[in-house]
């Protein structure tokens, strides 16, 4: 019922836009629609029917796993008559696709087959309906989440003075195979006393030293959907300096977090944050946006950014990550997964202990 549903959603958008048909390309979109993985494969939308082309190789699995829709091998043909095939079956002379995932060539060579049929490039179709998440996506969200606080509580326990960022994220790795949890789809970042002033640095064979901080990133995957958090732990005992920082970063992602419920704008989020952090006068040194959306990808809409013109409704899922970089001292970060629900938010990775320090 809930590919139904969503298929239903996206031939509403055509009949308003008005559209014929839309192509989309992209996996995630794909397998959110269908079921289907959507590797090496297309998907032809229109009110009249759905038809996924793919090639023999999938042929077996995706005749089994895609839902409401037919599934159509090209053979000896190429992707693009295939697609004519199907514009000419469903009568279809107005048709949209993902601007963002067709290379050019495609792009030429499908618009010279077409003929005199429109070829609309569009951006975010789906995605857009991919930021409210349904009852299934919420409870897969919900268990990435418990998966990756146990994760990331594992993580903050084997952080260690004398170990390497690297060995850190190999225990994790290793931690996570042997219990059966899947890793999210981005590199684990471990970054320890200057290198934590770089947000994405990534983990090196530098040791961790007593008295810095270890900032560590990671997430998990549970039925395709993704968690994201971040905690930052300071190793022996807690500078002055650090448990200031420290303090600003936590108290400025709990103002947001309160913040957070249906009708609010994204870039007031964003902004009631960021305005904490340079109150206390380090605004220079928070380097990125505050969060963004999170669910069958790592980073989805809606960004929660100065530049963000989106509401935020029930069913969202961002995540809310503020951070100050001190070059040549170092940087802290903390980050939770949070649900939009009905009258404000749930905090999903709450699982996950906060540290501002450890002996």
């Amino acid at each position: 019922m809930k590919y139904n549903n969503r298929q239903k959603r996206l031939v509403k958008f055509l009949i308003n836009k008005p559209l014929d048909a839309f192509l989309v390309r992209k996996k995630e979109n794909i397998s959110y629609l269908t079921g289907a993985r959507g590797e090496d494969s297309l998907l032809f939308v229109s009110p009249g029917k759905n038809i996924l082309i793919t090639d023999s190789r999938y042929e077996e699995e995706y005749k089994k796993s895609a839902i409401k829709c037919s599934v159509r091998i090209t053979k000896a043909k190429d992707l693009s008559q295939v697609i004519i095939e199907a514009c000419a079956e469903t009568n279809s002379r107005s048709i949209g696709f993902e601007a963002d995932h067709f290379t050019y060539q495609g792009y030429l060579k499908l618009k010279k087959l077409l003929g005199n049929r429109k070829l609309i490039p569009l951006t975010a179709v789906v995605e857009n309906i991919r930021m409210i998440k349904d009852d299934s996506e919420i409870r897969d969200i919900r268990q990435a989440c418990k998966d990756g606080a146990r994760l990331m509580n594992y993580a903050v326990k084997i952080t260690k003075q004398g170990k390497s960022e690297n060995s850190v994220r190999r225990g994790i790795e290793t931690y996570a195979l042997k219990n059966n949890l899947e890793p999210a789809g981005f590199d684990i970042i471990v970054a320890s006393g200057k290198n934590s002033s770089m947000p994405h640095a990534a983990p090196s064979d530098r040791v961790i030293n007593r008295h810095e901080m270890v900032i560590i990133d990671l997430g998990a995957i549970y039925s395709g959907y993704n968690s994201d958090l971040t905690r930052t732990i300071f190793l022996g005992k807690i500078s002055h300096k650090y448990l200031h920082i420290y303090t600003a970063v936590l108290a400025s992602q709990s103002i947001a977090i309160e913040s957070l419920k249906p009708g609010v704008y994204a870039k007031d989020i964003d902004a009631v944050s960021r305005q904490y952090i340079s109150d206390r006068g380090m605004g220079s040194f928070f380097l990125h946006s505050l969060g963004h959306g999170i669910g069958r990808e790592t980073h989805e809409i809606p960004a929660i950014s100065q530049n963000s013109k989106i509401r935020l409704e029930k069913g969202m899922v961002i995540t809310v990550e503020p951070g100050i970089y001190i070059p040549g001292w170092g940087g802290i970060r903390i980050e939770d997964t949070v649900l939009i629900t009905k009258n404000g938010c749930e905090v999903l990775t709450k699982g996950a202990v906060k540290y501002a320090g450890r002996n």
